[in-house]
């Protein structure tokens, strides 16, 4: 009998192995039949239901997909709201869930503008790549991506009716059109967040055409009212890239601690930010070290969010092509004394501008850098240049999302 039951213990500990090689994002083969296989076979052993949802929370969503037809019951538990949070908050803090989407120059000629989604797994050469088909039924002739959150992605097609405002899931490839909000949107910078107190998703965005006077006009959609309302204005304008062009210094409003945050205008600057529930401005000062190029000719400076962490970066130059560019992290949310000077890349080679998007777990940052000749952009880290697909050989802009089961229709 002590020997059956070693033979029993043995066979589960080697399917909970199989089972640990694919939560860990590892598939034990390419081939999704013997994925299937290894489900059918660990179904015979008698897991409780919460360990097998664990399980099943930690696969990449192309499996769970797969998955739903296993039985109604794993359908209906990969369905549930409360699963779909449970597999992005282990999305979020695991690397291989994290996506770079790209998005090209459109082809006028046959009205085609695909995405692509690339895995951010290796540091100078980017793999698994995979086309990500339009997300409406318009016939785009442009389109523009602002920002995301928890895998939703926020973008804008261009056909012949006009502009068209969408959420959009890359990863479940569903999509709804959104209202504009009263200032146009492309003269807008925006941001989307979660508020966890009204558990409801909502995007900001601020009229950068709007800033030119010391004010900042504010408009909100939370998702839920399905409107948009403009709230108090901040008495401080937002920094412009010099030469006053509709630009920011940032491709989005960054969210971090539930809060948006922006670069304030003023002599030294400010980093201000807007709580996602109260709608409470706030500000956030820099360290001297942060200030003293003030004098110097500015072409970028703005925040984002690297590692859950708020960080600042500027890119200058003094009356030459040389440009330096520095990266400061904020370790301790809210305290002054915590900025830490992350990176500085010194030379010719960083082109126009940086904008870092990702970081990875050697501290490496992914920037994208703007050419002075071309309107593009190229990808790169501080040990060189970052691949990119050859069937993308010039696109516009590209964000990092977290592949996730939230579905923009469950959220209106």
């Amino acid at each position: 009998m002590k020997k059956k039951n070693e033979i029993i213990t043995s066979s589960r500990g080697d399917s909970i192995q199989k089972f640990n090689h694919i939560s860990k994002g590892k598939s034990v083969s390419n081939n999704a039949i013997e994925q299937m296989d290894i489900v059918d076979q660990a179904m015979g052993i008698q897991f409780e239901e919460d360990i097998v949802m664990e399980i099943l929370a930690r696969l990449p969503v192309r499996y769970l997909f797969q998955f739903t037809c296993v039985s109604k019951l794993w359908k209906a538990s990969i369905s549930d709201p409360y699963f779909k949070k449970k597999h992005l908050n282990h999305a979020k803090n695991d690397r291989s869930s994290q996506k770079l989407l790209i998005s090209p120059k459109c082809r006028f000629k046959d009205h085609i503008c695909s995405f692509y989604s690339s895995s951010l797994s290796s540091l100078q050469v980017v793999v698994d790549e995979q086309t990500l088909y339009w997300p409406s039924n318009h016939k785009p002739v442009g389109s523009t991506i602002y920002c995301c959150c928890d895998g939703l992605v926020l973008l804008a097609t261009i056909d012949g009716l006009g502009r068209h405002l969408l959420l959009w899931n890359p990863s479940t490839r569903e999509s709804i059109e959104l209202p504009h909000p009263e200032s146009p949107f492309n003269d807008c910078v925006c941001g989307i967040g979660y508020d966890s107190t009204s558990d409801d998703y909502k995007i900001v965005a601020i009229n950068l055409d709007a800033c030119i006077d010391q004010d900042v006009s504010v408009e909100i959609l939370a998702l839920k009212s399905g409107s948009w309302r403009k709230i108090c204005k901040y008495p401080i304008g937002i920094h412009r890239v010099s030469g006053g062009a509709m630009d920011c210094g940032m491709d989005s409003l960054a969210f971090v601690h539930g809060a948006f945050h922006w670069v304030g205008l003023s002599r030294c600057s400010t980093i201000i930010s807007l709580n996602i529930s109260s709608e409470v401005y706030g500000e956030i000062p820099l360290i001297e070290q942060m200030c003293n190029t003030y004098n110097a000719k500015f072409i970028d400076q703005g925040v984002l969010v690297l590692g859950g962490m708020l960080c600042f970066y500027y890119t200058y130059y003094r009356f030459s092509r040389y440009v330096p560019f520095k990266l400061w992290v904020m370790k301790d949310y809210g305290v002054k004394e915590s900025w830490t000077e992350l990176h500085t890349i010194q030379g010719y080679d960083l082109f126009f501008s940086a904008r870092p998007l990702y970081m990875f777990a050697d501290g490496e940052v992914l920037l994208r850098c703007r050419h002075f000749q071309y309107f593009g952009s190229v990808y790169r880290t501080s040990k060189g240049p970052f691949e990119v697909p050859p069937q993308c050989p010039t696109f516009m802009k590209g964000l990092v999302y977290t592949e996730s089961l939230i579905s923009p229709k469950s959220l209106i």
